[in-house]
C-alpha cells in the first residue's frame, strides 16, 4: 500500500534532524522566531532576517567560554528545533493545498532537499570551528529556515485563505 507523500516526506525530515534536534523547541525561543516573521509580514520583509534570531545571540555568548564549539552547535540546535517544528507544518499545508501533482512535487523535493543537508552540512564540522561557529547544526538550520520560507509560501499560495 503506496503511503501518503505528506507522510513520506515527514519521515525524511524526521530522519535528517533527530540528531541535531533531539530536543523539542523552547515555546520562548519560538515566541521570539513567530514575532520576528510576524513583523517582517507586516512590513513586507521575507522573514530571512528572523534567522538566526535565537542561535546567533546564543552563539556569540558561547564564544566567550572554554565550551564554545559545543555550547556554539547547542545553540544552533536550539533553533533548528523550531524551524524543523515549522517545516514539518509547512511541508504538510503545501502538500495538502494544489492536489496531487503539488504534493508529488514538495516530496520530491523535500527529499533531494534532505540529501543535500546530509552531504553537505557535515562538512561544517571538519573545518576550524572559529570559521563555522555551530558546524553541521547552523548549516542546517540556516537551509532548513530558508526551506520553511519557501514552503509557507507555497502553502500560502495553494492553500484557501
Amino acid at each position: 500500500m503506496r503511503q501518503p507523500v505528506a507522510a513520506v516526506a515527514a519521515f525524511f525530515i524526521a530522519a535528517v534532524f533527530l540528531s541535531s534536534a533531539t530536543a523539542g523547541p523552547n515555546a520562548a525561543d519560538g515566541q521570539k522566531v513567530d514575532a520576528c516573521l510576524k513583523a517582517g509580514t507586516e512590513n513586507g520583509a521575507s522573514g530571512v532576517a528572523c534567522i538566526g534570531i535565537v542561535a546567533d545571540p546564543c552563539i556569540a555568548a558561547a564564544s566567550k567560554t572554554d565550551s564554545y564549539i559545543k555550547d556554539s552547535a547547542a545553540c544552533a540546535a536550539r533553533e533548528l528545533a523550531i524551524w524543523t517544528t515549522r517545516l514539518q507544518r509547512a511541508v504538510q499545508s503545501a502538500s495538502k493545498g494544489g492536489g496531487k501533482t503539488t504534493a508529488t512535487a514538495v516530496a520530491a523535493s523535500q527529499k533531494s532537499f534532505m540529501d543535500s543537508l546530509a552531504k553537505l552540512c557535515p562538512l561544517l564540522d571538519k573545518v576550524d570551528p572559529g570559521m563555522a561557529l555551530g558546524g553541521s547544526a547552523y548549516c542546517r538550520l540556516h537551509a532548513t529556515a530558508i526551506r520553511v520560507l519557501t514552503l509557507e509560501r507555497l502553502a500560502d499560495a495553494v492553500n484557501p485563505h
